[in-house]
């Protein structure tokens, strides 16, 4: 990304006419010294993430886990790999935003029994934005749905919200209801005359457990 152009014309004509004219002893050589490496800086948050791979450890009970300090699949932002949260909060390279800030939201947190082994799952939401601080800078919604299992934790599946938004504000999560099997998110998205503070839409999507512990899309609708 640099550019650089030089005017040493007439510079180099009188040099090279001087140089003509007398015979200096010529001085050593100098060697120069060679150009350090370029380094690219590493994200500090993420990491690669192989998949059905352990997230950490995690008691049975998951609402004993402290989820803002929690390590989650940053697939909902596409980021390649996971996001560490510090206080509720974290970055990431996204492949299609680029250095974005992810955040927990709290109040979301849902509990039930996906898997049929009479402890709870969790569906903890997540966003992801531009670092910008604004609503316009919000890029995407999701729950993110994780199960202890051995005495660690992993992810059954990110539920994005799935409504095409054709405002500049991006669908939001409502609920997200864990039970035997299935997972089910309402999501509320925007209308173009919608205030920020008020979707009038609304969606609901559900995901089925599959046997290999994968929750997969099987229905959504829009319901207002």
């Amino acid at each position: 990304m640099n550019r650089r152009v030089a005017r040493a014309l007439p510079v180099v004509a009188v040099a090279a006419l001087a140089a003509a004219c007398s015979t200096p002893d010529q001085g050593p050589r100098v060697t120069p010294a060679p150009a350090a490496p370029s380094v690219s800086a590493p994200v500090p948050t993420a990491s690669p993430l192989i998949p059905g791979s352990a997230l950490g450890p995690a008691p049975d009970d998951l609402r004993e886990v402290d989820w803002t300090r929690a390590v989650l699949p940053g697939d909902f932002c596409e980021i390649a790999g996971t996001v560490t949260l510090t206080d509720s909060e974290g970055r990431g390279e996204s492949k299609t935003w680029g250095r974005v800030h992810v955040a927990l939201l709290p109040d979301l947190t849902t509990y039930g029994d996906v898997t049929g082994d009479d402890r709870d799952e969790a569906a903890v939401a997540v966003g992801c934005d531009n670092g910008g601080g604004t609503a316009a800078g919000q890029l995407t919604f999701a729950a993110v749905v994780l199960t202890a299992r051995d005495g660690r934790l992993y992810a059954l599946g990110t539920l994005p919200t799935q409504h095409e938004s054709y405002a500049e504000h991006p669908p939001l999560v409502s609920t997200t209801k864990l039970k035997p099997g299935r997972a089910t998110m309402t999501e509320l998205w925007y209308r173009p005359s919608d205030a920020n503070c008020c979707p009038s839409g609304e969606r609901v999507s559900t995901w089925t457990l599959e046997a290999a512990d994968v929750l997969v899309l099987s229905d959504s609708k829009v319901t207002s």
